[in-house]
């Protein structure tokens, strides 16, 4: 695997306001076409988990990985957070240093705090009580899993550089290729030596360290790594920026993972598995969705902040929001519409109660998918602490209603809890940030794709066919033909986009 070609470094790039809508739709559909592969992989993986577990051990599952997110989110200590943001300087001439001391201090640097998590996580386990997780093997699952603490903290050092230099079509090909390896070696541990969860971590630990391994190698003989060239100033700088998010992380974390603790507590492993399984299925869809698109508008606007000011920001992030909306309010009409059917079709009917939740859980993850945008103004400004305090309140709100509502609505009422969490989050950061960057709703465009998204929903609704995998499949057919009819028709904007694009392609003959 080599870098492509077409990866022009920043400093290249044109900076008319067309110009960067058009690279946010080439690196959107780059990371769009990764994230497709990789969502691939995972719904191949989904119904081959979900029976080849029982519910509760697939609830363990998810919970043993909540506990790995949350140790990796501490070891981190919010330096990833600062990657993408000092690059930027450092490219526009703002902040002293090249590229070298750059890349040497952001791997030896998160190097050395991953090591000191790691450790710590595996001590940690060893010693809590076992009755907190309902059992002795899960707490030592965690110990022994414990090495992904470092893993997974280098390759976010890793990943958030090849953002940063947008260098999007190789992070697309790097990220598929360890999912699918990975997902091999998972499998044929299960089914050939294995079939535990302890298998399943294992398999996992030696397929993400043999990937990062490549890609540190990779940049290795770029000669971007010395570690002479570590910047002790700079790692202080980036860590007095990265670690009051550290807070906002772990609160994220929280506010998306905390209440399968409550869950596991107040209904029982069975009932988290249920509820994960919603979850997961639902993070598949989307991921592909709408998550590539944040993945590639927050390093585009830094870098039009820096180097175009205010004004083209707030002209780029509007229309920014303006495709988000029109790729979001489909996905919340499409899953409440197909995904039901398509829980049933991919991981059987003892998953059926979790088909309610899917409109709460869908919603607030395109809230959060949405939030970079909505935040502009206070990552801009490095308004850390803000952050820090509304993803505290949020989390707040969540774990508070998480443990009132699971006691009279069982798993419904954790993923409403969760959905308000992230609609206060959406709300305040929006809010606060208004006075660096100002962020228009465009209400009309809402009700426009709403309305649409609505039609397609009720057109969708009425396919009825017999076998339940014949109708999932018309239904998503369906749903994608008549949407993209309906945008063309009466969206000014997108007719001329697609235009373009056919031109383009097609070269017509005069």
């Amino acid at each position: 695997m080599t870098a492509p070609a077409d990866d022009v470094p920043p400093r290249q790039h044109s900076r008319e306001q067309p110009g960067a809508l058009r690279r946010l739709l080439r690196h959107t559909s780059n990371y769009s076409a990764g994230t497709l592969l990789i969502t691939a992989a995972s719904m191949i993986s989904f119904p081959i988990f979900t029976r080849t577990f029982s519910v509760a051990e697939y609830g363990m599952l998810g919970l043993v990985n909540a506990t790995l997110g949350f140790l990796v989110g501490v070891g981190k200590l919010g330096l990833q957070q600062s990657v993408v943001r000092f690059y930027a300087e450092i490219e526009s001439g703002k902040r002293d240093g090249d590229r070298r001391s750059f890349f040497s201090t952001v791997l030896f640097g998160m190097l050395a705090v991953g090591t000191v998590a790691s450790v710590l996580s595996a001590l940690t386990f060893l010693v809590l009580p076992a009755r907190w997780w309902g059992g002795g093997g899960i707490k030592y699952l965690i110990a022994a899993a414990a090495p992904l603490v470092l893993v997974r903290v280098m390759d976010s050092a890793m990943l958030n550089l090849l953002r940063a230099e947008q260098r999007s079509a190789f992070y697309s090909a790097y990220t598929v290729i360890r999912k699918y390896l990975g997902l091999a070696l998972i499998l044929a541990v299960l089914f050939v030596v294995s079939r535990s969860l302890w298998g399943f971590f294992i398999a996992t630990m030696v397929s993400e360290a043999l990937a990062l391994a490549y890609v540190i190698l990779l940049y290795a003989r770029k000669q971007v790594f010395q570690p002479s060239a570590f910047s002790s100033r700079l790692f202080l700088a980036m860590l007095g920026f990265g670690l009051p998010l550290l807070a906002s992380e772990l609160s994220t974390l929280l506010l998306s993972m905390g209440g399968r603790y409550i869950i596991n507590f107040e209904l029982g492993a069975h009932a988290l598995g249920s509820y994960l399984a919603a979850y997961n299925f639902c993070d598949y869809l989307q991921s592909v969705l709408t998550g590539s698109f944040s993945q590639a508008v927050v390093p585009m606007y830094l870098r039009i902040w820096e180097s175009q000011g205010r004004e083209k920001t707030e002209k780029f992030l509007q229309q920014a929001l303006r495709y988000y909306l029109m790729l979001a309010l489909p996905v919340v009409a499409g899953m409440a519409a197909v995904a039901p059917g398509l829980l049933r079709l991919l991981a059987s009917d003892k998953y059926s109660v979790s088909t309610p939740l899917f409109v709460y859980i869908v919603s607030g993850m395109l809230l959060a998918g949405g939030s970079p945008m909505f935040s502009a103004g206070i990552y801009i400004r490095k308004m850390t602490r803000v952050v820090m305090y509304t993803v505290l309140a949020a989390t707040a709100l969540n774990l508070t209603l998480t443990t009132l509502l699971t006691k009279t609505m069982g798993i419904e009422g954790a993923a409403l809890a969760s959905l308000s969490g992230l609609c206060l989050y959406a709300l305040m950061t929006g809010f606060l940030g208004r006075g660096s960057v100002t962020l228009q709703m465009p209400w009309r465009e809402l009700l426009h794709f709403g309305g649409l998204s609505a039609l397609m929903y009720l057109a969708v609704r009425e396919i009825h066919a017999p076998l339940l995998w014949v109708r999932v499949g018309e239904q998503i057919a369906a749903g994608v033909l008549l949407y993209g009819m309906m945008i063309l028709a009466t969206d000014h904007g997108v007719r001329t986009l697609a235009i373009r694009l056919v031109q383009r392609h097609i070269p017509w003959k005069q």
